[in-house]
């Protein structure tokens, strides 16, 4: 791999080596261009590179990273696993109201990928009562029940969280799908666990988009390496077909932290930079990213999308 450790745009990958190499999005083996992208958030000196795939347009690592590299890339700093900031409460409200227009029915609401839990203590607090669980991958199992019961964590391994899930009306993906090593696999699994028209939906950065074209491998949209695969809004439609989804809807979103987190990423250049999501410097980039998230949602390509499916009625 040394000889694109400095370069930002490679070559395809030589037919022997791509043959067996499909995408995770769509299943497709054609393959495109590959580049390799610093971590320009937490400063790591791992480089990812991702190769698009030549069918949908989505990007993904190659080689594809094991749960063991990836949870090494997390560090105890990261963004997810802090709170009590007005600004994440806004967050939060923005999000609940988005997830309070699917919730139609009963069952249980899953947030794969919770963090701390802090949107589920939040929004236990605004919904109507009904079950609601979140899951983090960790070494160990650990079943954590917040705020006065009405919220359970399930920390552990995938089988844990299948173990004590009941069956859902919403399972939500907020940033997430784009860190699964294997997303089909998992979004499959989810999806038996929905009732019978329940809603998976979630909230992801979209490959092709005009961040990207423009910013290349500083759109942080790569937010290299966690992000394991970069999803094009065909791709993820793909993804939601194999699963079995139906009802498939992919739609621009308003991200603006996105578009901050860019923007502090051009000082960089090609190397690895640290960029704190605190600070003046900080809410200067989010005014920022603020003001041009329309120009981004109404370009035809937005840099994050918000997708939905629905489990079939029968």
């Amino acid at each position: 791999m040394e000889e694109f450790a400095e370069a930002r745009i490679s070559p395809r990958l030589p037919a022997s080596e791509s043959a067996g190499i499909e995408c995770p999005a769509c299943g497709a083996r054609g393959l495109g261009e590959r580049r390799s992208v610093p971590d320009h958030e937490y400063g790591l000196a791992h480089r990812a590179c991702y190769t698009r795939c030549g069918a949908c347009a989505s990007e993904f690592q190659t080689p594809m990273p094991d749960l063991a590299a990836l949870a090494s890339w997390y560090p105890p700093s990261y963004h997810s696993m802090g709170g009590g900031s007005r600004l994440l409460e806004i967050r939060h409200d923005l999000r609940l109201r988005r997830l309070g227009r699917l919730l139609d029915g009963e069952g249980a609401l899953l947030d794969y990928g919770c963090g701390d839990g802090g949107f589920l203590v939040h929004a236990s607090r605004k919904l109507s009562p009904r079950p609601l669980y979140g899951y983090e991958i960790a070494d160990r199992p650990e079943r954590i029940v917040l705020a006065d019961g009405a919220v359970t964590i399930i920390r552990g391994s995938f089988a844990d969280l299948l173990r004590e899930l009941p069956a859902c009306r919403l399972i939500a993906m907020n940033h997430v799908v784009e860190h699964l090593p294997d997303p089909l696999a998992v979004v499959r699994m989810l999806a038996e666990r929905l009732l019978p028209g329940g809603l998976f939906e979630g909230q992801t950065p979209a490959a092709g988009c005009l961040e990207q074209r423009l910013l290349g491998a500083r759109w942080s949209g790569y937010h290299a390496p966690r992000h394991t695969v970069v999803f094009s809004p065909a791709g993820l439609r793909r993804l939601c077909e194999r699963a079995g989804l139906v009802e498939i809807s992919v739609r621009g979103a308003f991200n603006p932290a996105g578009l901050a987190l860019s923007l502090g990423s051009i000082p960089h250049g090609d190397a690895p930079g640290v960029i704190p999501r605190r600070g003046l410097r900080w809410l200067a980039l989010l005014g920022i990213g603020a003001a041009l998230a329309p120009v981004d949602f109404l370009s035809g390509a937005p840099a994050v999308v918000d997708f939905s499916a629905r489990k079939p009625r029968s």
